[in-house]
């Protein structure tokens, strides 16, 4: 009987670290970039030598956001919030790796080289349907400023959230 009871658990064993040897790693890389679009505003000076202050440069945001993934041959975009913002986005594999994104003399290096499979999260813009997230994700989406939610072709829906996004340096132009 104990015999019996000893090969039990032993399979149990197996079975449990073989089943996590299988899942899924998926590690969130998210990067924003600020870039003043156009030529700078400058301040003006009226008739009667009165200067206005120059506008503010609207600031626009371009987002990096990257998905290293482990035994995940397909991956397909459900839902992205940013800073609780709903967007439109797609997904595509990266080959060419590593990522580097360069501005003049400065380098950042975004996904080193890898052996895993590197999917880029292409943000598209605000999504304006009006789509609330379900409260299972609520609080995700309240505590972090980035989450993505997924799927693969066997059905399993993945969460990820990013608690911060790493900012990159602003750049002028584009």
């Amino acid at each position: 009987m104990k015999k019996i009871a000893l090969s039990i658990s032993l399979l149990m064993i197996v079975c449990a670290v073989f089943s996590q040897k299988n899942q899924p790693s998926l590690k969130l890389k998210s990067y924003q970039r600020g870039y003043i679009s156009g030529v700078a505003p400058t301040s003006s000076i009226e008739l009667g030598g009165k200067e206005t202050a120059a506008p503010a440069a609207k600031l626009h945001s371009e987002y990096f956001i990257y998905l290293l993934a482990y035994k995940v041959p397909y991956l397909k975009i459900e839902r992205v919030w940013i800073r609780q913002q709903l967007y439109l986005a797609n997904i595509d594999q990266i080959t060419k790796l590593p990522i580097v994104l360069q501005e003049g003399k400065k380098k950042d290096t975004l996904v080193k080289y890898t052996d895993e499979l590197v999917w880029q999260i292409k943000i598209l813009g605000k999504d304006t349907s009006g789509i609330k997230p379900k409260k299972d994700i609520a609080t995700q989406v309240k505590a972090n400023e980035l989450v993505i939610r997924l799927n693969d072709p066997s059905g399993h829906v993945y969460t990820r959230a990013s608690k911060h996004i790493n900012i990159i340096e602003a750049i002028r132009g584009q």
